[in-house]
């Protein structure tokens, strides 16, 4: 965490501000002014029963006035969403809302004060979201070399806390029911390659497919709504010298076959593939060129 050179009294002696006293303090105003004490095990278990439990502690009932606690809130939150916030290029979201503030401080190297020449910057964002209902709060502080090109908060420091609230935000928070547009065609998706490939696929959508063949190599996954069908694609030919169909194979999986056969592939576009300028299941020779559309 570092220390930052912001001294304060406590008890009757001096100690310095460190990141995690900030994050104290908006964890409080997004805990509508109750101010926690932070911890970092729930409990202790032993062959999986708990043993010794830890709760949490409050440390103060309320830092400030309701009213003062809603102003800050409002402020935090227009750091990002308003236009002319120093958060808002980089933060803002039309899916959730995050709130908090940038800083941006000059390192004093030691006693020996401030390198006006050579300047080395602490960015900082600390705040919480979703702004409306608080579940999570966190404070980002990097300090840049040198040689950085990027110096300010929201520059440095806002873009980590961007990546990692939308990671959370998107795992833990967000409800959204995607429902069936209405189209008529029944495969929302379908997609050409390895096995392998396609079952790593499905697991990460949390999907079951159901297999034809299990131990096909190369397969087409149809996909409606949550679930999956793979059947085995019949239209890769064995023979060196036959053409196989890579219509709506990623780019990878229609080189490897290709380039196998000693083709030489010409690319336009981007995606899978969407047409191919040589027939599926005709006669070609090594060093033959096809051109392939992506899209």
């Amino acid at each position: 965490w570092g220390k930052t050179t912001i001294p304060f009294m406590a008890h009757g002696y001096e100690e310095m501000v460190t990141p995690l006293h900030m994050l104290m303090l908006y964890n409080a105003v997004a805990n509508d002014g109750k101010m926690m004490k932070p911890y970092l095990v729930n409990s202790i278990q032993a062959y999986g029963t708990p043993v010794e439990t830890f709760e949490p502690q409050v440390l103060v009932d309320a830092i400030a006035s309701p009213e003062t606690i809603r102003q800050a809130k409002e402020c935090l939150r227009a750091v990002v969403d308003s236009l002319h916030g120093t958060g808002h290029r980089i933060l803002s979201d039309p899916t959730y809302s995050i709130s908090g503030k940038t800083g941006t401080a000059v390192s004093a190297l030691g006693n020996k004060g401030y390198n006006k020449g050579n300047k080395i910057y602490q960015a900082s964002f600390m705040g919480f979201f979703p702004s409306e209902k608080p579940m999570y709060s966190m404070a980002v502080v990097i300090q840049n070399s040198r040689e950085s090109k990027l110096i300010y908060g929201a520059d440095v420091s806002g873009r980590v806390f961007k990546e990692i609230s939308d990671r959370i935000y998107g795992h833990f928070i967000n409800n959204t029911k995607y429902v069936d547009a209405g189209f008529g065609d029944s495969a929302v998706n379908v997609a050409k390659g390895t096995s392998t490939d396609l079952l790593a696929i499905s697991k990460y959508l949390q999907i079951q497919p159901t297999q034809s063949s299990p131990n096909s190599f190369w397969e087409t996954m149809q996909l409606y709504h949550a679930t999956a069908s793979m059947t085995a694609t019949a239209s890769i030919p064995t023979k060196e010298s036959v053409l196989p169909n890579v219509v709506g194979m990623g780019l990878k999986d229609a080189l490897y076959l290709l380039e196998n056969k000693g083709m030489q592939v010409n690319i336009m576009g981007r995606g899978k593939v969407l047409s191919q300028s040589l027939t599926a299941g005709s006669n070609i020779n090594k060093g033959q060129s096809i051109e392939l559309i992506l899209n």
